[in-house]
């Protein structure tokens, strides 16, 4: 399939999107689209999500479009599941805020990444939460942090820290340990007999 063929399709699928947007002229186009994604301004990474989450700013939506059965096993507190096949239907258009930013995560990036251009040509301020729940789960939840950074933490290490202890907790398992015993020093007793030696013998010619 050719280039010309592909956005052709493109054009035809989104024209329905189009139709179900919002009351209102959005304005929004496909070269908006792609000017805010060549920017880098239509995304968010997990830590800035989960500043967001402590500080309990109000003013965005969180919507997990992974399946049913994903988002049961594990999902991003005050998360909304909206599988991305549903999406874009009129039902769940007309239950999402337009006056709040919407963030989209899925397991990766690029089911989101699809379901955010989706909703910002509904008419919607929808971002992408770059790296999903694996990325949430492997830098929030389990920070894998190297010894040779915890010996001379730096504030980024200090950061990962307070994040994983915020959102799981204590996971140490220090208080389990048992209580180290006295350190005890060794005694050494002389079981072995010397024989007195003799005098040495005078020197001869």
């Amino acid at each position: 399939m050719n280039k010309t063929l592909k956005a052709a399709l493109l054009s035809l699928a989104v024209v329905p999107v189009a139709a179900c947007a919002p009351s209102g002229d959005s304005g929004v186009s496909m070269e908006a689209i792609a000017q805010a994604a060549a920017r880098q301004d239509d995304r968010a990474d997990v830590e800035e999500l989960a500043t967001w989450l402590i500080e309990g700013r109000g003013d965005f939506k969180l919507i997990d479009v992974r399946r049913p059965e994903d988002f049961e096993a594990g999902h991003i507190d005050d998360a909304e599941n909206i599988p991305i096949a549903k999406i874009v239907n009129e039902d769940t258009l007309a239950s999402l805020p337009d006056n709040r930013m919407l963030l989209v995560y899925s397991n990766g990036s690029e089911n989101a990444a699809k379901a955010a251009v989706m909703l910002r040509l509904a008419g919607f301020d929808a971002h992408l939460l770059v790296g999903g729940y694996t990325a949430w789960h492997e830098k929030i939840l389990n920070p894998d942090i190297s010894a040779e950074a915890l010996d001379g933490e730096s504030l980024a290490v200090s950061e990962q820290r307070a994040y994983s202890c915020y959102f799981v907790g204590e996971r140490s398992g220090a208080a389990e340990l048992p209580p180290a015993k006295p350190f005890v020093p060794p005694v050494y007793e002389e079981t072995e007999e010397f024989e007195e030696m003799p005098p040495p013998a005078e020197e001869g010619c």
